[in-house]
């Protein structure tokens, strides 16, 4: 089965988390051995602001992968190509101004 794509343009602003994974053990006198366990997967928190209509394609899209379930491709920021990745949390927030305007926000997680 072909991965969806994941094609919307977040806002100007976006957050990217990086990280790893570090195994530390103290001895009795005080020395520290520290070992890599290798790379924490990447997380982008992104934020959306455009027409109702396009905030309720994102939503249907988080819908339709039914949250964090399913995996999806999307190229982040700056990157010339696309990545596995799926939504992190299996909520969102989601937020209108009238009938015309919204907002929502959405972290998505690489997969190794």
């Amino acid at each position: 089965m072909a991965l969806s794509t994941f094609t919307w343009e977040p806002d100007f602003a976006w957050q990217l988390t990086c990280s790893r994974r570090v195994n530390i053990t103290t001895f009795e006198t005080g020395k520290e051995q520290r070992s890599d366990l290798g790379a924490v997967p990447r997380e982008w928190l992104l934020s959306f602001t455009d027409s109702e209509s396009v905030i309720s394609e994102i939503e249907a899209f988080w819908e339709a992968r039914r949250g964090p379930v399913e995996s999806f491709l999307w190229t982040p920021p700056k990157a010339a190509a696309a990545i596995e990745v799926r939504f992190k949390k299996d909520n969102f927030k989601s937020a209108r101004s009238g009938l015309k305007l919204g907002s929502i926000e959405l972290t998505l997680r690489e997969v190794f």
